[in-house]
């Protein structure tokens, strides 16, 4: 049991020593939010964090309930991740002091970084493509829903089953995909409208840290999501079906993605981590960069 928590609160820990790197070397100096800002910066990055490793971790502790199934695990963190974007688009308060309007140009890409874009439309192209290909290998279960894969066994008509990704999961999953990214566009096409505040360049500075904690809410959220799409089809490709013949004895039968079954799970763990970071660098954002005083200079009388 010890060896199981232990494993499954791994990424959680390893995501939040990623974050903390991040955060501390790669970032550059943060500006002041201000406090309201802080805390919805705060809340975007980490209730989602927390809400996720709870889902990850919980099931482990207590026995499955059904808010643990697929379905929910699969939509809770595009949910979670639209939230975060509607926080995060949320603008701060501005000072206007000065009766001069500031007529510097204003436009999205002032802001956002290509790279943003570039990766949440690649990872969720590869959300699309699993949840296509899992879709078209789905059966009907018992209760007319596709969810079951099955493989034949032998020349008897035989067949296996199990659980797989199906187009009852993957449907939904897919309409969250397309809200999250309509709303992350949305809330990017928001950052240039509020009017520039006195200083400029502080007003800069706060615009591209939004802009960046947008696209980690977004691509976050697509991350914990392909990762739970992997970690179920390693799950499917796990299934054995064996049977005995006349002529050849005990058959044994796998999935023909059996061999991806360890690579899949694999994949699903770092993007379990890797979106896990990006939500925890969030709420790191909401903590300033402390200021450089000038040192001070002393003379020395001879």
């Amino acid at each position: 049991m010890l060896t199981i928590l232990l494993l499954a609160s791994a990424p959680i820990a390893v995501a939040v020593i990623v974050a903390i790197g991040v955060r501390l070397i790669n970032l550059p100096p943060l500006p002041r939010i201000g406090a309201p800002a802080s805390w919805l910066t705060a809340a975007a990055g980490g209730i989602p964090a927390l809400t996720m490793a709870a889902l990850v971790w919980f099931p482990f502790v207590i026995p499955p309930l059904g808010f643990f199934d697929l379905d929910v695990r699969s939509m809770a963190p595009l949910m979670l991740g639209v939230a975060a974007v509607i926080l995060l688009a949320i603008p701060p308060t501005s000072r206007h002091r000065g009766a001069v309007a500031q007529v510097s140009r204003r436009t999205i890409m002032s802001f956002v970084s290509v790279r943003w874009i570039i990766t949440s439309l690649a990872v969720a192209a590869i959300i699309v493509a699993l949840s296509v290909a899992a879709g078209n290998a789905s059966g009907l279960d018992e209760d007319g829903r596709y969810t079951i894969y099955t493989i034949s066994i032998g020349t008897t008509g035989t067949e296996m089953g199990t659980g797989i990704y199906g187009w009852h999961y993957s449907v939904p999953a897919l309409a969250g995909v397309t809200v999250l990214l309509v709303a992350t566009a949305g809330a990017w096409a928001l950052l240039p409208r509020p009017a520039w505040s006195d200083d400029i360049t502080h007003d800069s500075a706060v615009r591209r840290l939004r802009a960046s904690n947008i696209g980690r809410a977004a691509c976050g959220a697509l991350l914990i999501h392909l990762a739970v799409v992997l970690r179920s089809l390693a799950g499917t490709a796990s299934l054995i079906g064996s049977t005995t013949t006349t002529e050849l004895g005990a058959v044994s039968v796998t999935p023909p993605f059996a061999a991806l079954g360890p690579t899949l799970d694999w994949c699903g763990v770092i993007a379990l981590t890797a979106g896990l970071a990006m939500w925890i660098v969030i709420a790191l954002t909401a903590i300033p960069s402390p200021v450089r005083q000038p040192a001070a200079v002393t003379a020395s009388a001879s």
